[in-house]
């Protein structure tokens, strides 16, 4: 009988070596963390005072050399501290500072960023790929 015991107990302890080792193999990856949406890659069309603009105007900048009336816009990719911004909220500097500013109509360099060479892009979108990753970037679905 204290064989049977012993062989369930290294079972039991077995079992939950494992899945701590999973669950830490997990979160070291970040699937499914709580920080996962503070270190997201995000996209916001923004205007020279780094003020969110409405998505159409970086369609038109597209356009038109990335400047609208003589006034230039841009697309802020970056990691927000997990905030997200709505059409008229000014992105503070500390997180505009660190992002990258991608002319929108500059193909090449949206492409690098993980951005789509042309089109519409949506605020707020996360990204993936782009700069560093040594992958081809895609935009993600947005969500949060």
């Amino acid at each position: 009988m204290s064989t049977s015991r012993g062989n369930r107990v290294r079972a039991a302890v077995g079992t939950v070596t494992l899945t701590g080792a999973a669950m830490g193999f997990l979160a070291a990856c970040g699937a499914g963390g709580a920080n996962e949406d503070v270190d997201a890659e995000r996209v916001y069309c923004v205007d020279e005072q780094d003020q969110v603009v409405d998505d159409a105007q970086c369609e038109e900048a597209e356009r038109n050399g990335g400047f609208i009336g003589g006034v230039p816009f841009f697309f802020l990719v970056g990691g927000f501290g997990g905030n997200r911004y709505s059409v008229g909220q000014q992105i503070p500097s500390q997180y505009s500072g660190a992002a990258t500013r991608v002319n929108p109509a500059d193909g090449a360099a949206r492409a690098r960023t993980g951005l789509p060479r042309s089109g519409t892009v949506s605020s707020g979108t996360r990204i993936s790929g782009g700069l560093g990753t040594g992958g081809s970037g895609r935009v993600g679905t947005g969500g949060s």
